[in-house]
């Protein structure tokens, strides 16, 4: 993945998104009373406004052009220095020698691991930073007959949205190339930017490599990580997981036994 570029993208991606995800998780945060640790923080789309709300925030990610984005945003939006935390770390091999009462993987960011073992491993380092207390929550999306048949590999339209800095209007589109084998979707997402005489004016070709899970796998890799899956949801406002969900949303609590 090209990460200068998505950065820059991110916001414009995440802008189509429901409210109603980003006030899940900083309910869950500002519940626990913090501190809360993000593994994927992005551009910062949960971490500042569950820091906004009082909650001591710790965000992690990968790419270095999402963090330099994140501190910017804090900024803009008026947080002190340091507020959240900021730290580049791999969601695998993460060990920052500290427990949260909140960890959270939102935005199917786990998906981002792109094999069982990775996205395993990535779920035991969430787990060894969770305090005994304290509440692991992620979320993935369904895997739906459209994705999984999906063999055309010609763009869709599944987007449009205005820039959130230009003010164009921007079309997304996307390119799937799924192998069910492996369960990886090698997407590509297209960002096409209009200027106010209907030109365009930007174009841009971002890949994403994603291993997609259905709920009978994240049940057991939940398990293996050695926690214990205390609440499933089919939805950010806590509806069940149904037939037609389109994400199942997970809220973990350790299980009191090391993970295998």
């Amino acid at each position: 993945m090209d990460y200068e570029q998505w950065a820059e993208w991110y916001d414009v991606y995440y802008s189509t998104a429901p409210r109603s995800e980003t006030d899940f998780y900083v309910e869950l945060a500002r519940e626990s009373g913090g501190p809360t640790l993000e593994i994927g923080v992005g551009t910062g789309r949960v971490a500042i406004p569950a820091a906004k709300a009082g909650v001591d925030v710790t965000g992690v990610d990968l790419h270095k052009p999402m963090l330099e984005r994140a501190a910017r945003k804090a900024r803009a939006a008026g947080l002190p220095d340091g507020k959240p935390e900021l730290l580049q770390a791999d969601m695998r091999y993460l060990d920052l020698g500290r427990r949260f009462r909140t960890v959270m993987i939102p935005a199917n960011t786990l998906l981002l691991a792109t094999s069982q073992e990775d996205q395993l491993r990535a779920l035991r380092r969430a787990a060894a930073h969770l305090a005994p207390e304290g509440r692991l929550a992620f979320d993935v999306f369904v895997p739906g007959p459209d994705l999984l048949a999906d063999d055309e590999r010609t763009p869709f339209i599944w987007g449009e949205t205005v820039h959130p800095e230009t003010g164009n209007r921007v079309v997304m589109s996307a390119v799937n190339n799924t192998d069910g084998a492996t369960q990886l979707n090698r997407e590509t997402q297209i960002f096409e930017e209009f200027d106010h005489n209907g030109s365009l004016c930007r174009r841009a070709e971002l890949p994403i490599a994603l291993r997609y899970l259905f709920p009978a796998e994240c049940h057991a890799l939940i398990e293996e990580a050695g926690l214990v899956a205390e609440k499933v949801y089919g939805g950010f406002d806590r509806s069940p997981l149904a037939g037609e969900s389109e994400e199942h949303i997970y809220v973990c609590r350790l299980s009191g036994r090391p993970a295998a």
